[in-house]
């Protein structure tokens, strides 16, 4: 094989190892914070910003978020949720004065139905953040 045909094909396969990566789209991490964003920052800090991106769903004073990430169009790769649990509320803040909070109900509505089908449908990972989050009792304060 001649040194021209060579280099030629060395370049050919290098510029198809180097195409696929070029052409990946970012990978979508979503956050609900309804408590603290540590969770969030945490993530942030440790996965490469050109390879993931950060969407937080949570609209501060907007109770109908969830729905207008549906009509954003937002697709999750993944989904950290940040919040105080129990079962009886879902997730919530420590804060009284926030308001923000995240009913599984609601989440399992948008999850299921046809509303909202490209939300949640791709998510290959779920981290959940929160005091007694897989529980079954209900939390008692005395």
């Amino acid at each position: 094989m001649s040194a021209l045909r060579l280099i030629v094909v060395l370049v050919v396969a290098a510029a198809a190892l180097v195409a696929p990566a070029a052409v990946a789209a970012k990978k979508t991490v979503c956050t609900v914070t309804v408590n603290s964003p540590d969770e969030k920052d945490t993530f942030r800090r440790y996965l490469p910003a050109d390879q993931y991106e950060f969407v937080e769903l949570v609209e501060k004073g907007r109770p109908d978020w969830l729905a207008s990430a549906c009509r954003q169009g937002v697709r999750c790769d993944a989904l950290i949720i940040s919040g105080h649990h129990d079962n009886e509320q879902g997730f919530f803040s420590d804060r009284v004065e926030a308001g923000e909070y995240l009913n599984e109900g609601e989440m399992e509505r948008v999850a299921c139905s046809d509303s909202c089908p490209d939300l949640f449908s791709h998510l290959k990972e779920v981290y959940l953040f929160g005091c007694d989050t897989l529980n079954p009792a209900p939390a008692h304060v005395a």
